[in-house]
């Protein structure tokens, strides 16, 4: 039972902006041995919905966790090198590090 979700009746919806094709965003969770997570991401252009998505994240998933969102503005397709950096709403699935401390730059000396 969801407690605190709100319920708000509205009229019809007169979006300032519709994105009728919108880059989706998966991005796959992995437990290493270390208990670290590990991340492979993609970006899904010119789906036909996200129907379509579900079945590529289903086949690709491989017992991963995954979290799936819609990127808010149009972006173009860069290199591997270049991260997005559109804003996401998300769809679906959670970030496992929510919560978390992540330790970065911790060396450990003998």
């Amino acid at each position: 039972m969801l407690t605190s979700m709100r319920v708000i009746e509205t009229v019809h919806a007169e979006p300032q902006e519709l994105v009728d094709s919108p880059v989706y965003r998966v991005n796959f969770w992995q437990s290493t041995a270390g208990g670290a997570w590990s991340l492979d991401a993609f970006a899904l252009a010119d789906a036909e919905n996200i129907n379509e998505v579900l079945r590529w994240v289903d086949e690709h998933a491989g017992g991963r966790r995954f979290e799936v969102f819609a990127e808010m503005h149009q972006e173009p397709e860069g290199s591997f090198q270049t991260p997005r950096k559109s804003g996401l709403v998300r769809l679906l699935g959670a970030d496992p590090n929510t919560g978390e401390a992540v330790a970065f730059g911790v060396m450990i000396k003998d």
